[in-house]
């Protein structure tokens, strides 16, 4: 019944950890089941994703059908294959595909990197033998990403030249991308969530977040999802199945 109902759905391309490229159905292009009406043909319970658990393997699992594993999508409102949990490897090839470089963070006092006065985005900067081209500029922050060209690591206490801004400052610091400052949380308050997402201008013991903790925080979030208890799970392939007629 199940595979009947896929032959109907369009296709997309999707790229796995170890880098190939897979071609699976898109379900929500084709068809979707509102809200509400799901809740009210089925009941759910939670289920922890372990490392490497792909969504048919789940589905296997609670279903004894891989290509079941749509409805886990459905069920918690997941439209992009992308969203899904990460294990450890695809996690570290996130971070290097998104945080590549290094930052370079100015004194407080310094005002070259502000929303004034800043470098240009993709413009060659210079420190020495160490060349790049600047990634992102951050004057919240009073810092520059900087990925370089010739291998060489931009350190701090050197000065730093944009070609085209021909603006210059001293980095008191440079992190890696993934290790700079994403956020500050008070270690002290009642409320873990509140943050501030600029230079600290509050008491308190505010303490830095790097941007890696940010993102293995956001991970691990999607780590429980919600499934439709297999009972129930013939009632939604049979609303699938109505819709699509």
């Amino acid at each position: 019944m199940a595979n009947q109902l896929y032959k109907n759905f369009p296709e997309i391309q999707y790229k796995l950890s170890d880098g190939r490229i897979v071609t699976i159905k898109d379900f929500f292009r084709k068809a979707q089941i509102n809200g509400n009406t799901l809740s009210d043909i089925v009941d759910y319970t939670v289920y922890e994703i372990q490392d490497g658990e792909r969504p048919d393997i789940i589905a296997s699992k609670l279903y004894g059908d891989g290509d079941l594993h749509w409805t886990l999508f459905l069920a918690n409102e997941i439209t992009n294959y992308y969203d899904w949990h990460m294990d450890n490897q695809t996690f570290e090839n996130y971070l290097d595909d998104k945080y590549r470089g290094q930052v370079l963070v100015a004194p407080n006092s310094t005002d070259i990197v502000s929303s004034t006065s800043k470098f240009l985005v993709g413009e060659d900067v210079s420190q020495g033998s160490a060349k790049g081209k600047v990634l992102k500029v951050d004057p919240t922050f009073k810092r520059i990403w900087v990925e370089t060209v010739n291998g060489q690591k931009f350190k701090a206490n050197q000065e730093v030249t944009g070609l085209n801004s021909t603006k210059s400052f001293t980095p008191n610091s440079v992190q890696e991308s993934r290790d700079a400052t994403a956020y500050y949380y008070n270690a002290d308050a009642f409320d873990a969530g509140i943050r501030l997402n600029n230079d600290l201008t509050e008491t308190g013991n505010w303490v830095p977040q790097t941007f890696q903790h940010q993102e293995l925080e956001e991970n691990e979030k999607k780590r429980t999802i919600k499934v439709i208890r297999p009972e129930f799970i013939r009632r939604v392939v049979s609303e699938f199945e109505r819709i699509m007629a």
